[in-house]
């Protein structure tokens, strides 16, 4: 009888203080519309049109205005006795910096002083909201700064927004602002640079100030919009090297690697040191960096982007070739021997399928005294010896390479 007394007032109680959990919860759910519609009121009675009010504690309580240009700062408001509060405002172009700990503060200018306001307790709510309007504020002093640029992605690096990153869609143009006491601006456009996406992973590598860095996103989806921009673009834009994998601007000597899904690198091909052809990987060297950029890549692509770096080269010196009469002679399959008989001289071109390592050497006919084939091991080779005493050779896979090259020359020195 005692067991089933005290379960029963156990449950009195618990059920007493659950009706007093939803009346408190109700009270303060009606106290505080009551006190952000007195509030609404107030802020609309000074000529401040809100958009959104936020009620921090009974002592504060923060407002946006409608331009987003404003926020309004209410302290010890009482909606029973709604004459006495506190009001100020800040220009949300005047914030220099926001933190985050126990409370959240916004440091801002006034009066040419630094002031600090601080927001106590914070939540997530909160801290949202005061990251988005410290962002809305950058965002508009990086339009203001590049007034005939169109931008249409954006996102901070943290929530204290140390950066913002600004993209065009329109023309790859990359902006940013890094934000503090001395808030500096840039702007690249990044057809023109280095730069490596990999949505998979979160990484982000770009040049700011001229340094080229790793870029963190706070907002969600940047970095793989960024990424869908660009290599949309890449694809409609560009010339194809191997189909959704590698193109090539012709204009600014860049090369794009992609793996058509989530990650994205350029490579300037003046900054490229060597180029390295692998089993299952083209990799790239490049210029004053310690590091190497890999690409994985089967042997068809492999096979396909080396006949490309072979034409690149050629074209260096063969644009005004006359196909019908000069003749281009492959001696090994990374180098070329080749007859220009437009311009009264010979080619000997090396690592074709180098960029950097690319090396030609021009011989005239006037200057050859002598011709003879040569033979290395299983290599024969063409031995060129110039009335200045110069001696070239021209090692050749097969021997009627080399006596096809030798009749050719004798021809033309005899």
């Amino acid at each position: 009888m005692n067991i089933i007394f005290i379960a029963l007032f156990i449950t009195i109680i618990i059920a007493i203080m659950i009706v007093l959990g939803i009346l408190i919860i109700k009270f303060e759910k009606n106290n505080k519309t009551k006190t952000m519609q007195t509030l609404q009121d107030v802020l609309d009675s000074m000529g401040f049109y809100s958009s959104e009010i936020h009620f921090i504690n009974k002592h504060l309580s923060i407002a946006l205005n409608k331009s987003q240009t404003k926020l309004a700062v209410v302290e010890n408001f009482n909606p029973n006795n709604p004459s006495y509060y506190k009001y100020d405002e800040i220009a949300l172009s005047f914030i220099e910096k926001i933190e985050k700990n126990v409370s959240i503060k916004i440091h801002y200018i006034k009066k040419g002083e630094i002031k600090t306001l601080n927001i106590y307790p914070q939540n997530k709510e909160i801290a949202d909201f005061v990251h988005r309007i410290f962002k809305l504020s950058l965002i508009k002093r990086l339009e203001a700064k590049f007034p005939q640029q169109r931008f249409n992605l954006f996102s901070a690096s943290d929530w204290e927004c140390k950066y913002l990153w600004a993209y065009s869609k329109f023309d790859t143009t990359f902006a940013y602002i890094k934000t503090g006491k001395k808030a500096q601006v840039g702007k690249i456009n990044l057809k023109k640079e280095h730069f490596t996406i990999d949505t998979k992973y979160k990484y982000f590598e770009a040049p700011i100030f001229g340094i080229a860095q790793q870029l963190f996103c706070y907002d969600k989806f940047f970095l793989s919009e960024v990424f869908d921009s660009i290599n949309e673009y890449i694809q409609n834009k560009y010339s194809k090297i191997v189909d959704n994998s590698i193109y090539f601007d012709n204009y600014n000597n860049i090369i794009y690697l992609t793996n058509g899904l989530s990650s994205l690198q350029s490579i300037v091909i003046d900054k490229i040191d060597d180029v390295i052809y692998r089993d299952n990987r083209l990799s790239f060297d490049l210029y004053g960096e310690n590091r190497t950029i890999n690409f994985m890549s089967n042997q068809e692509q492999i096979s396909e982007f080396e006949n490309f770096v072979i034409d690149y080269n050629l074209k260096k010196i063969a644009q005004n070739f006359n196909h019908k009469t000069d003749k281009l002679i492959n001696t090994t399959p990374y180098t070329k021997f080749i007859i220009d008989f437009s311009r009264d001289r010979m080619i000997y071109c090396a690592n074709l399928n180098k960029f950097s390592k690319f090396s030609y050497l021009f011989i005239s006919f006037d200057s050859v005294s002598n011709i003879k084939i040569e033979k290395s091991g299983l290599k024969h080779f063409i031995r060129i010896t110039t009335k200045e005493k110069e001696i070239i050779d021209v090692t050749c896979d097969k021997k009627e390479i080399a006596q096809y090259i030798e009749a050719q020359i004798l021809k033309l020195i005899n």
